[in-house]
């Protein structure tokens, strides 16, 4: 319990979302997308230094295009999730550089692809926030 508390202050301290928009999961199994309604899963992988630095970026983007906290931010330890690799969209994909999915209703919309590819974290949430907002959801 003390290690997630860590891993969750560490998170806080580098995130420009305020502490209480983030659902950390230091465990996961491969369902964890499908009970996402509209939000970004986030892949963290504590111990990469690519990955910490998609965090901090996809934070900032998050707190830019949905300051109203309409969308869900799911982060998982890659560590404490290994089912999740072997979900169909990750298979041969995850590489600890900060992988993340843009999910509606369980399913994935779009990801960033393998490895470490912030470019994709603005257009990704748009066509999230865009998608969600022609769906008549708040």
């Amino acid at each position: 319990m003390e290690d997630d508390l860590d891993r969750m202050d560490a998170l806080a301290r580098d995130s420009a979302l305020p502490r209480s928009r983030i659902r950390f999961l230091a465990e996961a199994d491969g369902s964890v997308v499908d009970r996402v309604a509209r939000g970004v899963v986030f892949v963290m992988a504590f111990w990469s230094g690519p990955s910490r630095r998609a965090f901090r970026h996809l934070t900032e983007v998050l707190a830019a295009l949905d300051p109203e906290g309409r969308l869900e931010f799911v982060v998982v330890d890659a560590d404490g999730c290994p089912a999740l690799h072997d979900r169909a969209e990750f298979i041969g994909r995850m590489s600890g550089a900060g992988e993340t999915a843009w999910v509606r209703d369980g399913h994935i919309l779009c990801d960033s692809g393998h490895g470490y590819n912030p470019e994709c974290f603005g257009p990704n949430t748009s066509k999230l926030l865009a998608a969600c907002h022609g769906s008549g959801n708040p």
